[in-house]
């Protein structure tokens, strides 16, 4: 629907740019009907249409697994929430920039990421895979006449593609392993995982593509050490910045890792590097959120940090956990993202520090960002506590100790700077001058619609995780029901961490209430690390970047394309050999 109906989008924005723009609404909301109801569909079903490549044995296979099913919902939920929302919040832009552009990239954004989450073929997986990451740098870098939007498209494109070239080779390293074993379909994704579990597939072979893999999930997933794209992303307008972060780009890195994890369990190095990955990811990105200023780039560190959750997750081998938070995740941030859009929408700025005192201005959109607040730091009964919770005990049981309180931290972390956020874009007085005023109803009907989600969606638990497990070769996921849920959550140690971060929140709008003013923007020196740096990590690229340009710089004077000097070199490198092997001799 979204892939084949991205390619009206010129034709009704010739016709008409506001037809245009609702043909695109009444897309993603038919979208969004077709794969929830293809939820109930889940059973394996085999979608098979040809493909063929000359001199490559491969299928064009679509398979309806739990796992996949659940991620191309939310891509086509949220994204047809982001388009509805995009009437309004989109018309400042369109004055400068004409829509019919990015109405055809986000469809087409959203339909390759739910061919991704169908896709049986690791090549179709790899196609789709790199048209999402084309669709982010287009839509980041959408107000291309400004320099720092195309700095950061071209940023998040370059930056991952070091994960991307991660994963063709594994995919790579893959199919010809199948190759070698006669398989009808060398690039299905079923057949590979039935291979490797079997032990066909030689281990040293398994391992390269492990590795492959686990950077192409980084690099999408914004993970240490390639996490320094996605705060830049916050370029792009708000709206794509709901959809990256909780709809398509960053949950592809995660799904990745779960389709494959039982191929690559069996790798020593694997689960634990997963874990450790998510872990520190987690810590470091809260902590780079405690002295942000800007309100989008607390969420985007924020993504990274949650993200890192579901990663350690997969690492303590718990689908349901990973899966589940990445559910519960996609809907509080997309509301998190899309009420910050309201707030931008109303005060024209994204410095926290230039807001305050909104909840009266705005009483729709505090309610909304209050309950997203209260998800994402992780406040009991709300979906994002239950699933946070879940990462836990997955971590816990599997004594993968050192993440678990890596992640214990983070969310103590979270509850500071989450708070902090909240309180300084919506309590004390207003330290605005423009005329704060409530958003449209495009614009607070998709933030009433996400409210409700992120305080009922644990409720779903029950058909959630009977439908995950549907497929997912060689894993059993366990059926987990609400009373069970309710049950060892409460009756867990691990409740503690619930109960302190009650306890933060409390403490600190007691001392922040009292006070009256500003929270404390923190050290500066930490803070211009943050805004500057990413926590060292862009002077880290930086330096490569600059190297590899040098290097490049003194290969390039061998390549100069005139013929002569070309065969001189060949000629030179040829008498070298010659003389070489004459002295051996």
């Amino acid at each position: 629907m979204p892939l084949g109906g991205c390619l009206l989008v010129p034709v009704f924005g010739a016709i008409n740019e506001r037809l245009m723009k609702w043909y695109s609404v009444l897309v993603g909301f038919a979208t969004a009907a077709l794969t929830l109801a293809l939820i109930s569909a889940a059973n394996g079903q085999e979608i098979g249409a040809l493909y063929w490549i000359p001199g490559i044995d491969a299928t064009f296979g679509l398979q309806l697994t739990g796992v996949g099913m659940y991620v191309a919902a939310i891509a086509g939920c949220i994204g047809s929430l982001a388009v509805l929302y995009s009437i309004r919040y989109m018309e400042d832009l369109e004055k400068e920039y004409p829509p019919t552009r990015y109405y055809f990239l986000t469809l087409l954004f959203i339909g390759s990421m739910i061919a991704l989450a169908l896709a049986d073929s690791f090549l179709v997986l790899y196609v789709f895979w790199e048209i999402i990451g084309f669709c982010s740098f287009a839509l980041i870098a959408y107000e291309y006449k400004r320099a720092k939007a195309r700095q950061a498209g071209t940023k998040a494109f370059i930056v991952t593609r070091f994960g991307d070239i991660g994963l063709l080779v594994g995919v790579a390293v893959l199919w010809s392993a199948m190759r070698n074993l006669g398989a009808e379909d060398p690039f299905s994704i079923r057949a590979t995982i039935q291979a490797a579990v079997a032990g066909q597939i030689p281990y040293h072979l398994l391992a390269i593509a492990g590795a492959g893999f686990l950077a192409g999930a980084v690099g999408k997933s914004a993970q240490f050490p390639l996490h320094v794209w996605l705060p830049d992303a916050m370029e792009a307008p708000t709206t794509i910045s709901a959809l990256i972060h909780a709809a398509t780009l960053v949950n592809a890195g995660i799904y990745l890792c779960v389709r494959t994890l039982p191929m690559f369990a069996a790798i020593s190095w694997w689960l634990p590097a997963l874990a450790w990955i998510g872990a520190i990811s987690a810590l470091l990105a809260a902590l780079l959120a405690l002295v942000e200023k800007d309100l989008k780039r607390v969420l985007a560190f924020s993504t990274i940090s949650q993200l890192g959750y579901m990663m350690a997750a997969v690492g303590a081998a718990s689908v349901f956990a990973s899966q589940f938070h990445l559910m519960n995740h996609a809907i509080f941030k997309a509301l998190l993202f899309l009420c910050a859009g309201s707030v931008i929408h109303a005060t024209h700025t994204r410095n926290m520090y230039d807001m305050g005192g909104l909840k009266r201005s705005m009483p729709v959109t505090h309610l909304a960002f209050l309950i997203g607040t209260m998800a994402l730091a992780g406040i009991p009964l709300f979906n994002g506590f239950w699933s946070k919770d879940a990462i836990f005990e997955a971590l816990s049981a599997s004594g993968q100790i050192g993440p678990l309180v890596l992640l214990i931290i983070t969310a103590l972390l979270t509850a500071v700077y989450s708070w902090r956020m909240y309180w300084l874009t919506f309590q004390a007085e207003p330290r605005t001058e423009a005329d704060a005023h409530e958003s449209p109803w495009q614009m607070t009907v998709p933030l009433g619609l996400l409210a409700a989600g992120t305080l009922f969606s644990w409720l779903h638990v029950g058909a959630y995780s009977t439908n995950l497990g549907k497929l997912l070769s060689h894993h059993v996921v366990p059926v987990v029901e609400l009373g069970e849920l309710w049950h060892h959550t409460f009756a867990s140690p691990l409740i503690l961490v619930g109960l302190a971060v009650v306890a933060i929140f409390v403490w600190l709008g007691v001392q922040w209430g009292r006070r009256g003013a500003p929270v404390p923007e923190g050290p500066q020196m930490w803070a211009d690390l943050v805004t500057d740096t990413k926590g060292f990590f862009d002077w880290v690229w930086g330096f490569w970047v600059v190297l590899m340009r040098a290097v490049a710089s003194v290969l390039s004077l061998f390549q100069t394309g005139d013929l002569n000097y070309n065969s001189l070199w060949l000629a030179i490198g040829f008498i070298a050999v010659l003389l070489m092997f004459l002295g051996w001799g």
